[in-house]
């Protein structure tokens, strides 16, 4: 005869569904090195856990953008020093070309001409697909200087800014919440203008006899327009400067932040792994009682 053992192995059931539970949880903690697979698991840290999360991803975002934009002002960069370099070497042949006096000046117009198809390539850089100093109409070549689109120019010349064809937008980016920085440069800076018409000047001064005042006026262009890209490197690199302290800004919010959060959500392994244990002695405990009590006869009970 058995003995009604419904309710002890009803309650030894729900014991083992339990520890059951608990193991299964101890083993997902132990292999994860996480609390719970849901903010509901943490629920007295849910909203901080979400919240600091949601800011992590944010600055994550950010700070991508902020290096995205660093390679860009790069580029900026170079093509500026290119810039300077191609001027500096105009001045030399400038130079040499105003020391022989009313004589024929051979090869300043050949330099010249090459020197400002140069220039105006270095003005139509693309990168990523973009024309980077045409402001917004990035699809577009900025600057022409076929006589087409740009005129001879005599001396004494005045601002001439026919050679550009793109708008006066800056580019900027949103690097965090309040905070755009404007990185762009277009060709219709002063400095790019001025060197382009000292260029255009040269290109198409007399050589022969030399016209001095031609050549005297691209000199002065040029001297003014080195003086302004010097700025406009300094500017970059303030921009550059502006974006590295928004990286780093990011990086250390989300080190902090991702801190936090592990304190908050994450468990100790060492412990998971007793609990683990622990848990699968009491489980096998449970089953050897629950065989034991299904098998228990009247006589058996009674004793």
């Amino acid at each position: 005869m058995r003995v009604s053992t419904a309710a002890m192995q009803q309650n030894m059931l729900s014991q083992i569904r339990s520890v059951q539970s608990q193991l299964a949880e101890a083993t997902e903690q132990s292999s994860s090195g996480v609390k719970s697979d849901s903010y509901a698991g943490v629920a007295d840290n849910a909203y901080v856990i979400a919240t600091l999360s949601a800011e992590i991803s944010e600055a994550a975002a950010y700070a991508d953008i902020a290096e995205e934009i660093q390679t860009r002002v790069e580029v900026y960069y170079s093509t500026l020093n290119d810039m300077v370099d191609l001027l500096t070497e105009m001045t030399s042949d400038l130079s040499g070309a105003l020391s022989t006096g009313t004589d024929k000046a051979y090869g300043i117009n050949e330099s010249a001409g090459a020197a400002l198809e140069t220039f105006a390539s270095l003005l139509n850089t693309q990168y990523e697909g973009r024309y980077i100093y045409a402001g917004s109409a990035s699809d577009t070549a900025p600057v022409s200087v076929d006589t087409a689109d740009y005129a001879v120019i005599t001396s004494p010349s005045t601002t001439d800014r026919s050679y550009y064809s793109g708008n006066s937008d800056i580019a900027s980016a949103k690097v965090a919440d309040g905070t755009t920085i404007e990185y762009g440069i277009t060709a219709q800076e002063d400095a790019f203008e001025q060197a382009l018409r000292a260029l255009n000047l040269a290109a198409n001064a007399s050589t022969d006899p030399v016209d001095e005042a031609a050549l005297t006026e691209a000199m002065e262009l040029i001297e003014s327009a080195a003086a302004g890209l010097s700025e406009l490197q300094n500017q970059v690199s303030y921009t550059q400067d502006q974006l590295e302290a928004v990286v780093d800004m990011h990086t250390d919010f989300q080190l902090a932040a991702e801190g936090t959060v592990s304190n908050l959500a994450d468990i100790d392994l060492a412990e998971a792994v007793v609990t683990l244990e622990t848990l699968s002695i009491q489980l096998e405990a449970s089953y050897s009682i629950t065989a034991q009590i299904t098998d228990m006869s009247l006589f058996e009970y009674l004793r």
